[in-house]
């Protein structure tokens, strides 16, 4: 079984990793995942708000309409969009 435990007071971090890796023998295994900020900035919310700059800056090739990868990527859309 895994086990997130999202720690926001850095002082029991430590205290808390010394207490788990007593259990060591027993099979208990401690692993330590550190999320980028960029990560956590595209959140739902983030996307809502900033959608129209994602989109504005992908494939600013004046070509890319008249090519044949714009018509792959309009098909996977499509093929996504009514799943």
């Amino acid at each position: 079984m895994q086990l997130t435990v999202n720690i926001k007071n850095e002082s029991l971090v430590k205290t808390i990793i010394k207490l788990l890796e007593v259990f060591k023998d027993n099979g208990v295994e401690v692993q330590e995942i550190h999320k980028d900020k960029k990560e956590s900035s595209f959140s739902d919310a983030y996307l809502k708000e900033h959608w129209r700059e994602f989109v504005m800056n992908t494939k600013s090739d004046p070509n890319y309409y008249k090519s044949e990868q714009y018509y792959q990527d309009r098909g996977e859309y499509l093929m996504e969009k009514y799943k």
